[in-house]
This record gives structure tokens, sequence and C-alpha cells, in this order.
């Protein structure tokens, strides 16, 4: 990805986008929810990764994520962060 994305913007995109997955409304979501209180299981989890890796171009699972990266959007979007910013 050439352009370098903020906190703040790749929080946004992956609460449009896990809204979306979940079939959930606008607002629904924000950066401190826990994915699990969302309604998040493995097999959604797997179907966000992908959107990850087409919105970011970057494969969490190549990257190393560890089980505390996937407890809320937040540290979620840090994990992305970290990723896309080496």
């Amino acid at each position: 990805m050439a352009e370098q994305l903020t906190m703040p913007a790749i929080e946004q995109r992956l609460c449009t986008e896990i809204q979306i997955l979940l079939a959930l409304k606008p607002g629904d979501v924000s950066p401190d929810m826990s994915l699990r209180s969302l309604g998040m299981d493995s097999l959604r989890f797997v179907s966000l990764l992908i959107v990850i890796e087409k919105a970011f171009g970057l494969s969490l699972m190549k990257a190393g994520l560890k089980r505390e990266a996937v407890q809320s959007v937040r540290t979620l979007a840090a994990a992305i962060h970290a990723g896309t910013h080496p």
C-alpha cells in the first residue's frame, strides 16, 4: 500500500468492514469493542482476515498475528498499523 494509513483511518475502515461482515447497523461498532462481544466467530474472523488482506495489502497470518492482537477492533487496527509501517 503506497499511502501511510493512520490508526484512526484503519480503525474506521475495520469498523465499517466488521459492520458489513456481521450485518450490523452503522455505528454499532466502535474501536474499543471486543470482537467476541460483536459476535465474531472463527469463520467470520477468517473472512475478516481476507478483507484485511485485500484492503490493506497485508497478510496478518504471515506477519505472525498474536492472540492479543485480536481482542478488540483497536488492537487489530494496531496490528495492521504495525504491519503496514515497518
